[in-house]
C-alpha cells in the first residue's frame, strides 16, 4: 500500500534550497553540537536557516538551543518553532517532551513520514538535519525522502570511531551520494591524523577541525558562539 503522506513530502522540502545531513555512523560524536552550531553559524551571516532534529530517542538540540518546548503552531500543517529570534526549529520532543520514544523498524519510517509531511517550512537558503547514529532505518529512509540531500559526515580522531564512519563513507559513495565533506569534532593539539588520513583516502574535504571542549556546559550555560568553538563554525560554514 502507498502511504499518500509520502507525495507531500518533496512539496515540503522544496522551500529548502540546500539541505545538510550531519550525519556518523558512529554515536557520541558531537553531531547534534555540529549540527546546531553549524546552524547558528548560518543565521548568523544572515541566511534563512532551518534545523530538523531527526534523532527521536536521544533528540538533544532543543538543549543546546535551550529552547522551550511546545505544541508547534498549526496553519494547514506545522510551522517549525523559532528559537533564538532567527532560527526556525522542528523536532519530535515538541511532541514527546522528554519522554522515551521506543520505535522499532517500521515505526521509525511512519514517525520520519509524519514528521517531514506535516512540517511547513517557510523558504529558507539552509535546512541542516540532526542525525541519529548507525547506518540503519533512519539513514535509508533520510536517502529516500531527502533527494537533494548533501551529507557532512563527523568523526572524532579515534581508532575506535574511524573505521566506523568509513562503513558510512563508503555506502554513500556507493549510491553516489553528495558529500560535502568531513567535520573532525573534538580535535586536540597533539591530532594523530586519523581523520585528515579518512578524508585523503575517500578524496573528501575535511571542512573543519573542531577543538575538543571538556566542558559541555560552557555551550549550554552561554553563546555557543562564543570562544573557539564559534571561530570554528564559522569557518566550517563559510565554506558551504
Amino acid at each position: 500500500m502507498i502511504d499518500p503522506r509520502t507525495s507531500i513530502i518533496d512539496k515540503r522540502l522544496r522551500p529548502a534550497r540546500r539541505i545538510l545531513i550531519y550525519s556518523s555512523a558512529k554515536g557520541g560524536v558531537g553531531k547534534s553540537v555540529c549540527a546546531v552550531l553549524s546552524a547558528l553559524a548560518l543565521a548568523e551571516r544572515g541566511l534563512r536557516t532551518g534545523l530538523l532534529d531527526l534523532d527521536f530517542q536521544g533528540a538533544s538540540a532543543h538543549l543546546l538551543l535551550k529552547a522551550e518546548l511546545r505544541f508547534p503552531e498549526e496553519e494547514a500543517g506545522l510551522k517549525p518553532l523559532r528559537v533564538r529570534d532567527r532560527l526556525d526549529f522542528m523536532t519530535f520532543a515538541a511532541f514527546s517532551g522528554e519522554r522515551s520514544v521506543p520505535l522499532r523498524g517500521s515505526e521509525v519510517t511512519a514517525a520520519i513520514i509524519e514528521l517531514l509531511a506535516v512540517t511547513i517550512w517557510d523558504e529558507l537558503d539552509f535546512l541542516v538535519v540532526d542525525m541519529p547514529p548507525g547506518i540503519g532505518d533512519e539513514v535509508l529512509d533520510v536517502l529516500r525522502f531527502f533527494t537533494r540531500a548533501e551529507f557532512l559526515v563527523i568523526c572524532t580522531p579515534s581508532r575506535i570511531v574511524v573505521p566506523v564512519v568509513e562503513r558510512l563513507l563508503e555506502l554513500l559513495r556507493g549510491l553516489n551520494v553528495p558529500i560535502v565533506g568531513l567535520i573532525e569534532n573534538m580535535a586536540v593539539q597533539k591530532n594523530n591524523g586519523l581523520v585528515r588520513d579518512l578524508a585523503r583516502r575517500h578524496d573528501t574535504p575535511l571542512l573543519a577541525s573542531i577543538p575538543f571542549l571538556s566542558d559541555i556546559d560552557q555551550v549550554l550555560n552561554g553563546d555557543p558562539l562564543n570562544g573557539a568553538w564559534g571561530d570554528a563554525f564559522r569557518g566550517l560554514v563559510s565554506r558551504l
